[in-house]
């Protein structure tokens, strides 16, 4: 016990604030022979005195610890000593596998064989799972089996699928409905051979659909639909399950096709007199989640009889997104009822969902319930109301869109440039009369209606539009030669030239850091030096914007003026001087891109390594492969994307290794690095990184990319992949073709 006496009559004191007082005392001890006292305050009865003695052997985990842990699962009258043990052992993690693989080896009674079990499921360690896994074919006790089972189910590792099928040809029920479970957890389709006729037991029929949804194969869908259509109570459990199917997270390239199919199945075969009871169902639950996916299904149905109970839906903050999305599912047939709705709403958060609608499935007869709501009070309507004519594709409104570009909101008048543009686009037939329109609006005494009327003319490109901007660039209002000047940098118009560099001078901030943008896309040798001239300029913005267009320009004699703002301007104008010095890709800035590499500011060093991507020298390559083993991510991430662009094979060894990084955005760049470098010695690596969620389409997107150079390999591996790839690798393969 401990040599504190005092510290025990506190820990053993009615008041529990004084009792957690001595826990926090003890727990913070390095004596050995303040263990008694800690594990009996494991048991105390408050909970707060219990986390604080968890929190002290974690801080501590010995192993003579850990084995005192193991024996507190024994106390079969302390259920709080138990699950504070069992607390403890969790977060200490991995140092108490083999205490626990050694304890379960013993074979002590069942309680504690069923506490150990199911810590081994929580940890996933694979030595766990291979205990668990030769445990469970000489388990006799059922309980104990069971938890094996579901433990096995935790690790989602497809290696227990044939241990759990053999649990499935036994004939005890309970075990059979956990390996159901757990073969649901792992969610790989090859178990759906052995799962799918357990449908025919009536007991197991629920955990079946639960796992079919969890695998969430689309070839399952026909099954699902089976039940549905012939059983003749309305099975929320398989349509759960078919929902959990359509809304699977899996990668890009089979997502929406999966998910169409499945809609168009959905309302080729379900029948029409099983619409009433969803919609009873939909008015009787209280259950959140059933509602909501039944609203789906209404949506997916097409029957005009789903249309009343989605548009009232949309009135319930619960509900409103997803039915929004139903009717949106629902097609075109659902535009009338929509366009009744919107007459007649009074909320403008349901006039948004309703005009989210129309844009996606509303057609020309929408217009004119739409118009009116260009005069809204609230600007985000009228800005949805302009997104929305601009996208029904049909010029029929474009007179009231180009009354939208004086708009009193800005975001507005942008969506009314855009939706004019866009129209203009698709219909050439209108250019004439809007250009038209558009020279009129030009001499408008308004400055937003000369703004935009200027940025659509441009758009559209009517006749004489450099002859236009060159005029307005030169307007005494700033802000119309701030756009004039914007909108040239669109174009490589030569005769726009001498008026960028001229503007690099104005007086207007805004017209300088225009003209700066705008002069990169022409770089005409005259603007060298005045862009060296905004080095100096007194906003860091205006330096900042004429670092990066030196940078373009790749001429030796801006270094010197860039390497004086390297050391003492603010970190946004160093960093753009940094990107610049390495876009010369000469030798000459190594030794300044090396130093700040080791600059205090993780931005700056970012900004170095990425630098570094274009200057020569076998030094250089050995420095990103030492940036690739950075501590921060940021600096990681920077090497490989600096290691793609240098194109060198000699880098390939490094960025397969850091397609384990443990940083999804350092995995995500060695992926497009490798994309930069295509070797077919980095199929294999590619290949398992197709298990990554994380970077499972920019690895497909590398794959297409380079189909023939990955074509054979990927066929050879699809012959012997497990199922969990299969149907990626077949989605690629057809991607290949096109």
């Amino acid at each position: 016990m401990s040599a504190n006496p005092d510290l025990v009559l506190q820990a053993r004191s009615s008041d529990p604030d004084a009792r957690q007082k001595a826990a926090y005392l003890v727990s913070h001890s390095a004596d050995a022979r303040d263990y008694p006292l800690m594990f009996e305050l494991l048991g105390d009865k408050d909970w707060r005195v219990r986390k604080t003695i968890v929190d002290g052997f974690v801080r501590d985990p010995r192993p003579e610890v850990i084995e005192r842990l193991l024996d507190a699962l024994a106390d079969a009258e302390n259920a709080g000593r138990r699950n504070s043990a069992t607390e403890a052992l969790v977060r200490i993690g991995d140092g108490t596998i083999v205490a626990i693989v050694n304890r379960l080896r013993t074979k002590p009674d069942i309680d504690i064989r069923l506490s150990l079990v199911n810590l081994l499921g929580d940890l996933r360690s694979q030595e766990g799972f291979n205990v668990l896994r030769d445990t469970l074919e000489g388990e006799t006790d059922t309980n104990v089996a069971s938890s094996i089972i579901s433990s096995l189910g935790k690790f989602r590792d497809a290696a227990a699928i044939p241990h759990l099928m053999r649990v499935l040809q036994r004939d005890d029920v309970w075990l059979k409905f956990h390996a159901i479970e757990a073969l649901g957890e792992i969610g790989d389709r090859a178990a759906l051979p052995a799962i799918l006729p357990l449908y025919a037991e009536k007991s197991l029929r629920k955990p079946v659909l639960e796992a079919i949804g969890k695998i969430g194969d689309v070839g399952t869908v026909s099954f699902l639909l089976k039940i549905i259509i012939e059983e003749d109570k309305l099975n929320l459990t398989a349509l759960r399950a078919l929902v959990r199917i359509a809304e699977a997270a899996k990668p890009r390239i089979v997502e929406k096709n999966e998910r169409d199919l499945i809609q168009r199945k959905f309302r080729a075969a379900f029948p029409s007199e099983k619409i009433p009871p969803l919609l009873e169902t939909v008015k009787t639950t209280s259950k959140r989640d059933v509602r909501n996916f039944i609203l789906k299904f209404l949506g997916w149905s097409g029957d005009p009889r789903a249309l009343p109970v989605l548009l009232d839906h949309l009135d319930e903050p619960e509900t409103a997104e997803v039915a929004a999305q139903a009717l949106i599912d629902f097609g075109p047939l659902a535009v009338p009822p929509i366009l009744h709705a919107l007459q007649n709403a009074q909320e403008d958060e349901v006039i948004a969902l309703l005009m989210r609608v129309i844009n996606a499935i509303g057609t020309g007869e929408s217009i004119g319930a739409v118009i009116p709501f260009l005069d809204h009070q609230n600007p985000m309507i009228r800005r949805l109301a302009i997104e929305t004519l601009g996208e029904l594709m049909n010029p029929a409104p474009v007179d009231y869109l180009l009354a939208k570009l004086d708009d009193s909101d800005i975001a507005s008048q942008q969506s009314a440039v855009n939706a004019v543009s866009a129209l203009v686009g698709s219909f050439p037939e209108i250019k004439g009369d809007v250009l038209s329109k558009i020279r009129r609006l030009l001499q408008s005494p308004h400055v937003p209606m000369k703004l935009n009327s200027l940025s659509v003319y441009v758009n559209i490109q009517g006749e004489g539009y450099p002859d236009e901007l060159l005029l307005a660039s030169k307007d005494s209002d700033p802000m119309i030669r701030q756009k004039a000047i914007s909108l040239m940098g669109k174009f490589s118009e030569e005769r726009f030239a001498d008026q960028l560099v001229l503007s690099l001078a104005d007086e207007s901030a805004g017209v300088r850091l225009a003209a700066i943008n705008a002069v990169v896309h022409l770089r005409p040798e005259k603007g060298i030096d005045p862009l060296i001239s905004s080095l100096e300029d007194s906003d860091v913005w205006i330096r900042t914007a004429a670092a990066q267009a030196l940078g373009e320009y790749h001429q030796q004699r801006a270094v010197e003026p860039l390497m004086r703002h390297l050391e003492n301007d603010l970190p946004p104008v160093r960093i753009a001087v940094i990107e610049a010095l390495g876009k010369l890709g000469q030798a000459s800035v190594r030794n300044v891109l090396f130093r700040c590499t080791s600059d205090p500011d993780v931005e700056i060093r970012r900004a170095a390594v990425l630098a570094l991507a274009k200057v020569p020298g076998e030094d250089v390559f050995r420095r990103l492969l030492d940036s690739l083993s950075d501590q921060d991510w940021r600096i990681r991430a920077a090497a490989a994307a600096s290691l793609g662009i240098r194109g060198d094979a000699k880098a390939l060894p490094a960025l397969h290794r850091a397609l384990d990084d443990s940083d999804t955005y350092v995995q995500e760049s060695a992926v497009l690095a490798l994309d930069r470098i295509p070797d077919r010695s980095s199929f294999s690596y590619l290949f398992k990184a197709l298990e990554n969620p994380a970077t499972i389409d920019e690895v497909s997107d590398v794959l297409i990319h380079h189909k023939d150079l990955y074509r054979d390999l990927l066929e050879q591996a699809w012959r012997t992949a497990d199922s969990r790839r299969e149907v990626i690798i077949a989605a690629i393969l057809s991607a290949m073709k096109s």
